[in-house]
């Protein structure tokens, strides 16, 4: 009986640890969506081109990437709890840049700064919050985890669309300075130390460079795709035959020198670890393309405000909430493979109504079906963030948040630049009337659910529980 309540009391302790950590990521998560609604503002105030404000965000990803591995081996050398309070630090510290930038190039050293905040925080919450929990009740953790990616799109696009009506892009970054204030007073109060183990592998330098080029070459590359439309461009496949060049450098670094090597080869032994890396590689146009098309196909096609496009986008993030704490259980319970199915199904169906609507669609059913797809996406994220750390040392945790996080923004950066070539592509050489403009967006969700429909393949390899008697 009293170890029941010991569990009971434990586990709670980890729920509040968590949402603690969790709360330091909102800022940076919701920085994201809002600074998106803020890039014509930004345009028109600095009297400049789209290809100069695109390092806005294309800065702030590629911080985050080159950030992620250096805190995948900090954490085990330095108390989780400094890392966390000096990443958030220097978060603030760029939010407050950015705020008072009155050049183009310094908001864009400002977003350099907040992303490398951002990447150490994105990597040290999955870890520490993973280590704290030594494996056990990972869905339910996750769900708490991946709260930021639910609120993100809820509240960013609607907030921000506030702010620009009401006040100017600069108070999208101002916003950040008090919740990080908050969140830095949170964690010195009630947060524990996350005393490191020390037995983690001395910071690798080859690897730092060979991931940072890596990543830093394949989100230029794929950025060009967008904004060329053509994927053979000399500008496009430079930079991501370099990219794959060190990656396959990275490999070949990896397997003669394991010992040396951030992120060892020995990981993707295991087949949930292997298919969630997969999964999450793929979720860049199930998920995260997807997210760019909607916006678009809101305020291009059915004439919306920015702030009443966030609204209509309010019932997906409804239906991620709500089926967070349920996914996480059941995923402890029965495993990965048929939630991440059952997802997969939800969000296909879900997505479907897309891919044929145009101006006149109901409005009552397209809100319907962002509902479901919400719901789809939370069973389908949960399992496969948990599932990547299934099976794994407390060793390999850092090694595998570092694989996670990049492969998620490599990822997501692929699917919105390929769904963004694919309407770029569709319109090119038509009179961009509603129908046509319509028509392409119906093509790229078509892209989006193929590929949600491939992803059935990996998601097979993941674990799976029998029941206990």
């Amino acid at each position: 009986m009293n170890n029941g309540k010991s569990e009971t009391k434990n586990l709670n302790q980890l729920i509040a640890i968590s949402f603690i950590l969790v709360l330091g990521a909102l800022a940076p998560m919701l920085d994201t969506t809002m600074v998106n609604i803020a890039v014509n503002s930004i345009i028109v105030d600095f009297h400049t081109t789209v290809s100069s404000v695109q390092w806005v965000v294309t800065a702030y990803v590629l911080a985050i990437g080159i950030a992620v591995p250096i805190a995948g081996w900090a954490i085990d050398w330095v108390s989780g709890k400094t890392l966390y309070l000096g990443a958030l630090i220097l978060f603030l510290l760029g939010s407050a840049v950015a705020g008072f930038s009155g050049s183009i190039w310094l908001l864009v050293l400002s977003r350099v700064i907040q992303g490398a905040g951002a990447g150490m925080i994105m990597s040290a919450l999955s870890t520490l919050i993973v280590r704290a929990a030594s494996g056990e009740n990972l869905g339910n953790l996750m769900s708490i985890v991946g709260l930021p990616a639910v609120f993100a799109p809820i509240l960013g696009p609607t907030i921000g669309g506030l702010i620009i009506d009401h006040l100017d892009w600069h108070w999208i970054f101002y916003i950040n300075i008090p919740i990080a204030l908050f969140s830095i007073i949170l964690l010195l109060w009630k947060s524990p130390k996350f005393a490191p183990e020390k037995g983690g592998k001395r910071l690798d330098w080859i690897s730092i460079i060979l991931f940072a080029g890596s990543f830093t070459e394949l989100i230029l590359g794929i950025t060009k795709v967008s904004t060329t439309g053509n994927f053979f461009e000399r500008q496009v496949m430079v930079p991501l035959s370099i990219g794959a060049s060190l990656l396959i450098l990275y490999i070949l670094y990896a397997w003669i020198w394991p010992k040396r090597a951030l992120v060892s080869l020995s990981l993707f032994k295991l087949p949930s670890f292997s298919a969630s890396s997969l999964l999450l590689l793929m979720s860049g146009i199930t998920i995260n393309g997807a997210m760019l098309l909607l916006p678009l196909y809101y305020q291009n096609i059915r004439g919306a405000s920015v702030v009443w496009t966030g609204i209509y986008l309010i019932p997906q993030g409804i239906g991620m909430l709500l089926t967070r704490t349920q996914v996480g259980k059941i995923t402890d319970r029965i495993g990965a493979r048929w939630v991440v199915m059952s997802g997969i199904l939800i969000s296909v169906l879900a997505t479907l109504p897309f891919a044929f609507a145009d101006q006149h669609t109901s409005q009552w059913m397209l809100l319907l079906a962002l509902f479901f797809r919400g719901a789809g996406q939370g069973a389908m994220m949960i399992p496969i963030m948990a599932d990547a750390y299934t099976g794994l040392s407390k060793k390999q945790v850092p090694e595998a948040t570092i694989s996670t996080r990049m492969l998620q923004n490599i990822g997501g950066a692929f699917g919105t630049a390929i769904l963004a070539t694919v309407v770029q592509h569709h319109l090119s050489g038509t009179v961009p009337t509603i129908t046509h403009i319509s028509d392409a967006y119906n093509v790229a969700f078509i892209w989006s659910i193929v590929s949600t429909v491939v992803a059935v393949i990996p998601a097979w390899f993941l674990s799976i529980k029998k029941s206990r008697a």
